[in-house]
């Protein structure tokens, strides 16, 4: 018995209404179920699909009458597209209860009455899609094929303002699916239509991207940044993008941003500052590290304080960097509630001036790195210095291992998670999954479920 079937049966159990709207939960290979359900049983349908193991992704926020739930396990993550009305971006375009109401038995399941299933499927595709699927195509033929209540059929379109719509596919449907532009135009005439015949439908949609817009810039903090640390050859970039195809493949919206302060700055700054050779990075220390001077020399006097002005001035413009990008790059979109995979992060200031060691102006990289945002995940990805060496030798085996034991120093203070790229990318993204996944789906269900 799978998840799914499990699942159907307890809302039975429970008397909880619902229609399957696609596809069947037995199917080979299926991941993701659309269901319809009472909205009134809204609470009590979300508390059976916790006890399986579901997490609320989505709470119809930005499309009222929608939501979206994932179980994420080992075979592989499965969703489901629960709708509370039968609505696309805003837009409602059939009547739920009706289609509850008349509902039919089939295998212990339960699917629409062949006159819903035949508008559901025809409008879901149209409106949601843009086009006729081909996965759809055959199964709307054979609805149309059966003898159909056509009295109920043209009065539950007609109520929408979609009689014309659905007699026109039916006339042409053989000329729809060789000609996608004629279906294009029907699908745009759909819309029209339904904001003629139900003048809410536009204003929904209006209100619901005025509010798309003001949660992006005045909204509260509802996404996940999630950072990743380790030194050059780590295994940052590889894994970051194979992360980011995972949640996404699976409508976690996720995207990437480099939060590393040395480097892609956004603001002329630290370029401008670069001009005149005003780094963070003492020239002794660079000239040790080169190799040309056998011990670190340590300035005095007037050269220390030169050095430490120089210091103070870059940090500064770091750390006016680092802040616009958190404003401009990743607020936002925390505030539209995606998930932030981020490429490095201000910590990097406590172990060196772009990788490489150095153990002064310690006081001032930790108080900016305290006073700025913390990520609700960091993992510190870490392998041997060999290993590390052996994919990009920018440094040397000891400098890697300074590195290293900077990391290991501020670790417990900043909550590191360390995960092992020593291993094979498939490995590290199942550890991944296996360690840190679900304690942000149980952060993203928080978000949502307060703002619901």
């Amino acid at each position: 018995m799978t998840i799914f079937t499990e699942l159907l049966r307890n809302l039975t159990a429970h008397e909880i209404p619902y229609v399957l709207l696609r596809d069947k939960p037995d199917a080979p290979a299926i991941h993701d179920l659309d269901l319809l359900i009472d909205e009134a049983k809204s609470q009590e349908f979300l508390a059976i699909c916790r006890q399986h193991g579901f997490h609320l992704i989505r709470n119809g926020r930005l499309n009222p009458g929608k939501l979206l739930l994932l179980r994420w396990q080992a075979e592989g993550p499965l969703l489901l597209d629960v709708h509370q009305r039968l609505v696309v971006r805003g837009v409602e375009y059939l009547d739920a209860q009706r289609v509850l109401l008349r509902r039919q038995a089939e295998n212990g399941y339960f699917f629409p009455g062949r006159e819903d299933h035949l508008l559901t499927l025809l409008f879901h595709n149209l409106l949601g899609k843009g086009g006729i699927q081909d996965k759809h195509r055959a199964q709307l033929q054979s609805l149309m094929a059966q003898s159909l209540n056509e009295t109920y059929l043209a009065q539950h379109a007609a109520d929408y303002g979609l009689q014309e719509i659905l007699s026109r596919f039916r006339k042409e449907f053989d000329k729809l699916q060789r000609d996608a532009n004629l279906t294009k135009q029907l699908s745009r005439l759909s819309y029209r239509r339904l904001y003629q015949r139900r003048p809410i439908n536009r204003l929904r949609r209006w209100a619901l991207s005025i509010k798309a817009e003001m949660q992006k810039w005045f909204g509260a903090r509802c996404g996940v940044l999630i950072v990743l640390l380790g030194p050059d050859g780590c295994g940052k970039s590889t894994l970051l993008r194979t992360l980011r195809e995972k949640l996404r493949a699976v409508a976690l919206t996720t995207d990437t941003v480099y939060l590393g302060p040395w480097g892609q700055s956004v603001l002329p700054l630290q370029k401008i500052l670069s001009r005149f050779h005003i780094t963070p990075y003492r020239a002794e220390d660079k000239a040790f590290y080169s190799g040309k001077t056998m011990a670190r020399e340590i300035p005095k006097g007037l050269n220390l304080w030169q050095q430490n002005l120089k210091a103070w001035l870059y940090y500064a413009a770091v750390a006016i960097e680092l802040w616009y990008r958190y404003f401009k790059l990743v607020l936002p979109k925390l505030r539209q509630g995606r998930i932030i995979l981020a490429d490095r992060y201000i910590y990097d200031l406590l172990v060196g001036y772009k990788s490489r060691p150095m153990n002064y102006h310690w006081g001032i990289r930790h108080w900016l790195c305290r006073r700025y945002p913390q990520p609700h995940l960091t993992i510190l990805l870490d392998a041997s210095p060999e290993v590390i060496h052996q994919r990009k030798p920018q440094l040397s085996l000891a400098q890697l291992g300074e590195v290293r034991a900077a990391y290991a120093n501020f670790r417990e203070a900043y909550d590191l998670k360390i995960l092992d790229t020593s291993v094979s990318v498939e490995k590290t993204v199942a550890d991944f999954e296996q360690h840190y996944l679900e304690p942000i789906l149980a952060q993203i269900e928080k978000y949502v479920q307060l703002k619901n």
